[in-house]
């Protein structure tokens, strides 16, 4: 908690700042930013996975320190950066690092925390997360404001030494051994598991939506179709930030297997679904009634989030041979950001394109993953024990070995 908590303070700094430093101090333009942010996320799509195969071998608590001072020296390198070229293998660097990290940290946790604690743990590192990258975020709006070039290398440095501070604490940590995988198998075995890779992909799409719906959607539509302060959007923002931090963990009571998790992403997906028929209602509505039923919308998307979060968090722990979670979790990571570049395009046309029945087209959305996501996890769970186990070495005489998960 105390790493991920530093490491995203520096985070929102530099989200908040990333795009104006860039364009304004670096020269580029935004045709440039978006080939080289599309480059990342390609590099992360590719590369997650192995790199979660990588901390099952080599163990999570050192893959993940070496992702850290990677990350923070690709981070202390963009204050160099002078155009495209220098740009693009640094953002892919950073996509890889940064998948590497949560990767590496969901084997660290599969690997160090007990079966019945991993969720709970979880849903604190989510907390963590959340009020880091606030924090940060809050941070970062005095050298936005200020928009010069000083303020913007502070920020990069900044964050550079949050990255370092993430991998001192890291290192503090318990040991988890690395894992042999079984003789003659798959080396990537998470690649080759169907369910699991539409479960990926599923919910890396419905977690992609449901983040950007607030930062994207929302103010998008409140400019467009209402006459609504845009202020609102710091309001509704402000709704979920304090939900993810303070409730997270109380959401994920209960769900700790990916059994447990079936009704509460149904249920979850639903209640997302709910936000945005609320949020479609605002459209040429009084400015009072805008208010009303934007704070209303936030606070039920913000519970619909946190049980979907829960749920995803019980699956991909319980889900990953004890010989794999590394790479599991490197490829629902994958699924993620295959969700991050689906979203925005999707989020823009209906909202924008479509007006009310774009949000209800969302609704509907979130209603059929809501509805599938049960299916997508009860096939997980069939074939998960079709897996062979790791190979171990024979028993001492006298000595009992328990079977493999």
């Amino acid at each position: 908690m105390a790493a991920t908590l530093v490491n995203t303070f520096g985070n929102g700094a530099y989200l908040a700042t990333g795009t104006l430093f860039l364009t304004r101090s670096v020269g580029l333009s935004a045709a440039q930013v978006a080939i080289g942010l599309s480059s990342a996320a390609l590099a992360g799509v590719v590369l997650t996975t192995p790199m979660g195969h990588l901390a099952d071998r080599r163990g999570p608590k050192q893959v993940q320190i070496l992702a850290l001072l990677l990350s923070a020296a690709c981070f202390a390198g963009l204050t160099r950066v002078d155009g495209l070229w220098s740009f693009v293998p640094l953002a892919c660097l950073l996509a890889v690092g940064d998948g590497t990290v949560k990767a590496a940290n969901g084997a660290l946790i599969a690997g160090a925390v007990p079966p019945p604690d991993r969720v709970r743990t979880r849903a604190f590192v989510r907390s963590a997360n959340n009020a880091g990258v606030a924090l940060g975020a809050l941070v970062g709006s005095l050298p936005l404001a200020l928009d010069t070039r000083a303020g913007y290398l502070a920020v990069l440095f900044g964050n550079a030494a949050t990255y370092l501070l993430a991998a001192g604490i890291v290192r503090r940590l318990p040991d988890v051994d690395p894992v042999a995988a079984p003789a003659g198998g798959p080396a990537m075995v998470a690649l080759r598991d169907r369910p699991f890779l539409a479960f990926a992909a599923l919910d890396g799409l419905v977690a992609a939506l449901y983040n950007a719906l607030l930062s994207l959607a929302l103010p998008l539509w409140l400019v467009t179709f209402t006459t609504a302060p845009v202020t609102l959007v710091s309001a509704a923002l402000l709704i979920n930030t304090v939900g993810c931090v303070t409730l997270q963990v109380r959401a994920s009571r209960g769900t700790r297997t990916a059994t447990d998790a079936i009704p509460v992403a149904r249920r979850g997906a639903l209640v997302v679904a709910a936000s945005c028929v609320l949020f479609g209602l605002t459209a040429h509505r009084p400015d009072g009634l805008v208010v009303a039923l934007v704070l209303t919308g936030a606070t039920v998307h913000v519970l619909g989030e946190l049980w979907l979060a829960s749920a995803t968090f019980a699956v991909i722990f319980d889900l990953p041979p004890p010989w794999a979670q590394g790479q599991y979790q490197g490829a629902h990571q994958t699924g993620r950001q295959i969700g991050n570049l689906v979203a925005p395009p999707l989020l823009t046309a209906l909202v924008l394109g479509g007006g009310v029945p774009g949000w209800l087209g969302l609704a509907a959305i979130f209603t059929t993953a809501g509805l599938a996501l049960p299916s997508v996890i009860r096939r997980c769970l069939r074939t998960a024990g079709t897996r062979t186990p790791p190979v171990s070495p024979p028993c001492s005489p006298g000595l009992e070995r328990s079977a493999p998960r």
